[in-house]
């Protein structure tokens, strides 16, 4: 095994997906703690790429350029960026056309990916991890760590906390307190959005579990988050309830996200990017899977903590992750929000300040 001192992630997005790759990170630090690892994300999700321990260096990939002509000459800035260095490995974990060209793109001395990747990305690789034989489901999380076979690392698992200042601190209270004038005390945070409404919990039933939290555990706040975009979705969820929700809509950077659930109880969400930064924080988590396969995108921490994954499981579920539409989605409409309640009151049950009678916490 040689040494390799400076290394290259390319895994411009999903939110989920960066999360899932950043054990990547970890492993190589503690087979080469001097080397410097840079990483290729889109330009909205470098400020969290960024942030990971372990990461020298975010290169903006202009995705949203793509396919405009203003992509051309952005690109080639970006070309111009990442070949500021030579690298000993290149390691693709997005497995697409794009990426590998990438990769290849770079001055790379090995470029690694997956026999499974798409548009023809294989044949550019020039170390290829054969996915033939692998027994179950394989998580991502798993798979991602597999890169490291050719560099002679231990596909071990371990995931680090984001890094946040005082000011950060700061930050995070002052869009609180915006939001909220009296925000305060105990809360947790729900998140009924998601990129693609297949994958959607209906909103009536995020208010029904709404009102069933707050008749039980009445001094714990909900707080609503999503993007801009999900500005109308918050606010008809809230509408229908009895409670009085803080609304966050657009107005917590995804880079001070994980830092605003630690604070948090728990977390309830759909299979989207935030629900694994919240794992990533470290709380409990309900979470809700219907098109997708939980035990290879769902929240993983290596048994550390406590997640209840719901789905109905019918028989066309899962369809795909990549499915982008249903005319039924009775996999996710199949669960009711008194299934949900249920999870949410396992996961009450299991905090230690419930288990010691807090004031604020108990039953009504």
């Amino acid at each position: 095994m040689g040494s390799f001192n400076h290394i290259l992630i390319i895994k411009p997005s999903s939110l989920g997906d960066i999360v899932h790759c950043f054990p990547v990170v970890d492993q190589i630090r503690k087979t080469f703690p001097d080397a410097s690892i840079d990483w290729v994300a889109n330009t909205e999700f470098l400020p969290l790429v960024r942030r990971y321990p372990g990461v020298r260096r975010g290169i903006a990939f202009p995705r949203s350029r793509w396919g405009k002509v203003s992509f051309f000459p952005s690109f080639g800035r970006f070309l111009q960026d990442l070949r500021q260095e030579s690298y000993d490995a290149v390691l693709d974990a997005q497995g697409l056309l794009r990426s590998a060209l990438i990769a290849r793109g770079s001055r790379g001395a090995i470029r690694i990916g997956f026999s499974d990747a798409r548009e023809g990305a294989v044949g550019l690789y020039s170390e290829v991890i054969s996915l033939d034989g692998t027994s179950g489901i394989l998580h991502a999380v798993r798979k991602n760590l597999r890169l490291l076979e050719p560099l002679g690392i231990a596909p071990e698992y371990s995931l680090q906390r984001l890094t946040y200042s005082a000011q950060d601190q700061e930050n995070l209270e002052k869009i609180l307190l915006r939001a909220s004038a009296d925000f305060q005390g105990n809360f947790f945070v729900l998140h009924p959005g998601a990129k693609r409404s297949i994958k959607r919990w209906p909103s009536l039933y995020f208010s029904d579990l709404l009102n069933a939290i707050h008749r039980h555990y009445p001094g714990i706040r909900p707080v609503l988050v999503g993007g801009a975009e999900d500005t109308l979705l918050l606010e008809e969820v809230a509408a229908r309830t009895r409670t009085s929700p803080v609304l966050l809509p657009g107005l917590v950077p995804i880079d001070l996200l994980p830092l605003l659930f630690e604070k948090a109880l728990f977390y309830v969400g759909n299979d989207s990017g935030p629900l694994h930064l919240a794992v990533m924080a470290g709380i409990p988590t309900v979470s809700f899977y219907g098109s997708s396969t939980p035990e290879r995108t769902g929240p993983f921490d290596d048994g550390k903590g406590t997640h209840v994954v719901l789905g109905d499981k019918v028989a066309c579920s899962p369809c795909g992750d990549f499915r982008k539409f249903c005319d039924h989605q009775s996999c996710l409409v199949g669960v009711t929000p008194e299934a949900a309640f249920s999870g949410v009151r396992a996961l009450m049950e299991r905090l230690q300040d419930f288990s010691r009678g807090k004031g604020s916490l108990q039953s009504a």
